[in-house]
């Protein structure tokens, strides 16, 4: 169960707050985009929410991807199918998943467009946890994370 004011990661968006909790639900403020959210407390281990990853995880996951081979079919419509299922887990890892298979992919061949926008989708689900775990700024986070996976 998680409280009022708590940071959370809901799948599909990244960190959000915990508002308040009333009448069985959860009011859930997604800052990007500014969006609230109403879950039932029944579903949230179902839909994905979860605690933020501590500093330490974050940073052993996301080295670990420098090294990681990321995979991916030919098939367009799989490789889509693949990565929606990705980042609906709300697992950090999987949204990095998703970030590394199409940068290595954009390395090799340009993405469509529906392929950038999820990639942009899954780099700011990423960024949006260590923005919110180190508290720093977007820049900064995107410079660590640029590190860890040995971007550009």
């Amino acid at each position: 169960m998680f409280e009022q004011g708590q940071k959370i990661i809901y799948p599909m968006h990244g960190v959000g707050v915990i508002e308040r909790i009333e009448e069985g639900y959860y009011i859930i403020h997604i800052p990007h985009g500014d969006v609230r959210i109403r879950i039932p407390l029944t579903n949230a281990e179902r839909i994905g929410l979860r605690p933020l990853l501590q500093r330490e995880e974050i940073e052993a996951l996301l080295q670990g991807m420098a090294t990681r081979r990321a995979g991916g079919g030919e098939n367009w419509n799989q490789r889509y199918k693949e990565n929606i299922q990705r980042l609906r887990s709300g697992k950090l890892e999987q949204a990095a998943e998703v970030v590394k298979l199409l940068l290595e992919r954009n390395g090799k061949k340009k993405l469509s467009v529906v392929e950038n926008r999820l990639l942009a989708m899954a780099w700011q689900i990423v960024l949006s946890e260590i923005i919110s775990v180190y508290e720093i700024n977007g820049r900064e986070a995107e410079e660590l994370l640029a590190k860890w996976m040995k971007i550009g």
